[in-house]
């Protein structure tokens, strides 16, 4: 048997087995009646809850991160490799940092000054 086969039949078995069903699990909807912004009176949010011992069975551990995956009557969800970088966390932290230092700036220069500054992209430009 050429190295070339045998890679390729390993490789499957690891797709088999990621994708081997363990259990089935059967849940229901739960409401929450919110009196938050953003809700009516008598609106409520939709709720699934997954709590149990076999939730670590199939690989999830306190402090994974997961990613959420929504289609049409599906969720997926997935743990995420930790290596993944979250693009909405490090827009969240570039753009408190861009505040921050129009905050610094604006107290540094002449008001007249200020007001000629542009902030773009992390790059301060003369209108």
């Amino acid at each position: 048997m050429s190295t070339k086969n045998t890679k390729n039949t390993e490789k499957k078995s690891e797709n088999q087995s990621k994708d081997q069903l363990i259990e089935m699990r059967r849940l229901t909807v739960s409401a929450i009646y919110m009196n938050s912004e953003g809700y009516n009176k008598n609106d409520y949010a939709s709720r699934i809850m997954l709590l149990g011992k076999w939730v670590r069975k199939c690989g999830f551990n306190e402090g994974d991160k997961l990613t959420i995956s929504i289609y049409q009557n599906r969720i997926v969800v997935e743990k995420e490799d930790p290596n993944t970088l979250d693009t909405k966390l490090l827009a969240r932290i570039q753009n408190e940092s861009s505040r921050l230092l129009r905050k610094k700036i604006k107290a540094m220069v002449h008001p007249e000054v200020f007001e000629q500054l542009r902030f773009v992209n992390g790059q301060i430009k003369i209108k």
